[in-house]
């Protein structure tokens, strides 16, 4: 879900080609990435069912994966991407709930399924997305293959992006939620994709949109904001993914005007206790979920690094072992060649 502060501001979000990126190390959330493809590549002639390869093998996730990661590598924006770990103690009841959407959806598609609707299938068939092993498995083989590295995260990807892109080891995090703020990261790019239309949830529109390079000390003047803190609290008012339902009738104008009235967490908890139950809107005391997101668990000690695409070995893994035809993926590989044939050039004439 992440946090609906983006909801007030504006003049902190600065378009950018993405030839503005060349060079850039950018950090991508394994999870949220892989959720994104699989929700959205399905197939409506099985009432959105994933695509398998004939021996049942998940491709979903490969099938979009692919070219956009290709399409980074030839700008040159090198990705990393980060894995979860646990999830902190406070976020277990919003993955149950998830869990429980997840099964509603499965039976609603079965239904409609049932009915002969594959359309209305197709729509439920977004929202019962996994992740098993075996896609995670496939996703780093092709990661490895081509070049880029993997880290572990002991805990939140994002937060994990968050310290990497403040110790100076990725530039920014890609990201379409706005909970890399909250944790400190300095630079978020939205919308980065090969495309510049994206298709809306359970619509059947597309929207034009453009890359975003939004910097959290400009978001902070923006919204007269002091410092991290009181753009948590914002959060913490609107809702996070640990405490999804916010206060209800608080939207993010009011949070942030009770924020820059109440600029501190005793001032505004003091405030909130003489209106509300602070156990029912807070499903985990607020002092806590604070904490958490000025010092999540991270890893403080990642070494990254790169390496050349292998255009055989991402041709044999696509095309052999997960059933792509040669000519969907030649493009893509002709290009792979390209960027490593150059790469051992500037090699050898660096020696």
């Amino acid at each position: 879900m992440g946090t609906q502060i983006g909801k007030l501001f504006s003049s902190s979000r600065q378009t950018i080609p993405i030839d503005a990126l060349s060079g850039n190390k950018i950090g991508f959330d394994a999870y949220n990435t892989i959720y994104a493809f699989l929700a959205r590549i399905r197939d409506k002639s099985t009432g959105g069912g994933y695509f398998t390869d004939s021996n049942g093998n998940v491709t979903s996730h490969l099938i979009g994966l692919f070219p956009r990661l290709t399409h980074f590598l030839i700008h040159d924006v090198k990705p990393i991407f980060i894995f979860d770990g646990k999830p902190p103690d406070f976020k277990i009841s919003e993955i149950i709930t998830r869990k429980e959407r997840k099964k509603e959806a499965e039976v609603k598609r079965e239904l409609a399924i049932a009915a002969g609707d594959m359309d209305e299938a197709s729509k439920y068939a977004q929202a019962t997305s996994r992740i098993t092993p075996e896609i995670l498995e496939d996703t780093k083989i092709l990661l490895r293959n081509l070049g880029i590295p993997i880290v572990q995260a002991p805990s939140e990807a994002e937060a994990q992006g968050a310290i990497l892109t403040n110790q100076g080891i990725i530039n920014a995090m890609a990201s379409q939620d706005y909970d890399s703020f909250l944790f400190g990261c300095s630079t978020v790019i939205r919308n980065l994709g090969v495309s510049q239309r994206r298709k809306l949830p359970n619509q059947q529109r597309f929207i034009e949109v453009e890359t975003e390079r939004i910097q959290l000390n400009q978001l902070l003047n923006e919204l007269k904001l002091k410092d991290r803190e009181q753009l948590i609290l914002v959060g913490l008012l609107i809702g996070t993914d640990y405490n999804p339902k916010g206060i209800k009738g608080i939207g993010p104008k009011t949070a942030l005007k009770l924020v820059q009235k109440y600029p501190n967490f005793d001032s505004l908890v003091t405030h909130l206790d003489a209106t509300y139950d602070l156990e029912e809107i807070f499903p985990y005391p607020p002092d806590v979920l604070l904490k958490y997101f000025l010092s999540p668990e991270v890893d403080e000690n990642v070494k990254i690094s790169y390496s050349d695409p292998k255009p055989k070995k991402v041709q044999k893994f696509l095309v052999e072992e997960r059933g792509f035809t040669p000519e969907r993926i030649q493009r893509q590989i002709k290009a792979l060649q390209r960027i490593t044939s150059q790469s051992t050039l500037d090699t050898f004439f660096e020696s």
